[in-house]
């Protein structure tokens, strides 16, 4: 992960509740087609299953990755 987006993780795995802002899910989405190399995908907010799953590949890719330099 880039130093920005993993401070960015970082933060809101810190805060993370039961429910997520538009701009988190939109940079959720983002992030996964980044990381796991496909398009940008926002998948429908009714459901919120893929959403989580986006979550919680992000938290292995995370957990997985080093820290990045942070300087």
């Amino acid at each position: 992960m880039t130093k920005e987006d993993w401070i960015w993780w970082q933060t809101f795995r810190d805060n993370l509740g039961h429910t997520i802002s538009n701009d988190e899910y939109l940079k959720v989405s983002q992030l996964h087609a980044h990381y796991f190399d496909h398009k940008v995908n926002y998948p429908c907010k009714c459901s919120p299953k893929i959403i989580q799953s986006y979550i919680d590949d992000l938290n292995e890719f995370y957990i997985k990755n080093p820290t990045p330099k942070l300087r």
